[in-house]
């Protein structure tokens, strides 16, 4: 995807006041299909979808030029990223240290290629997570995908805990 037509989509949304977690553009059953994510601090509801969607169309749609897309003739999709949210870049395994993650590499680090554990640290291109079998160093450039974790009841077992 143009990076310039990537930041222009970002630059509508941080003008907003979201974060946008990720733009993507593909195609689906001969559509294209534009993605956003957005979050903000307190989570998403549908009425900021609706906003995003609103102000990202009408920039579209006056935009001159857009090789990306046909004008019309693309679906936009504005979004949440969700309770287990995506890791797309290198800051978003900063940001979400002491959090639990899966990542899945486009090459396997010791005979594997999805680690599951505790983001430990992200410095110097690689990404430390503690794992039920101790800490791996996995570099940012073999992550294919990564997303936090999210484990039901945990919350509610902190909790009880902390009463005790």
């Amino acid at each position: 995807m143009n990076e310039d037509f990537l930041h222009r989509i970002e630059s509508v949304v941080t003008g907003l006041g979201y974060e946008c977690v990720h733009v993507s553009l593909r195609t689906d059953f001969g559509r294209v299909k534009l993605q956003i994510l957005i979050d903000t601090l307190g989570g998403i509801n549908a009425g900021d979808c609706e906003t995003v969607s609103g102000h990202v169309s009408n920039f579209l749609d006056s935009s001159e030029e857009i090789p990306e897309l046909d004008k019309g003739r693309y679906y936009l999709e504005v979004s949440s990223p969700g309770i287990e949210r995506p890791l797309y870049k290198f800051e978003d395994y900063i940001r979400f240290q002491g959090k639990e993650a899966r990542l899945r590499l486009s090459a396997p680090v010791e005979g594997r290629k999805t680690f599951t554990g505790i983001i430990q640290s992200a410095e110097n291109d690689a990404v430390k997570i503690l794992c039920d079998d101790g800490e791996k160093d996995i570099p940012f450039s073999s992550i294919k995908g990564g997303n936090l974790v999210y484990r039901f009841g945990n919350e509610e077992s902190k909790r009880r805990k902390g009463k005790k």
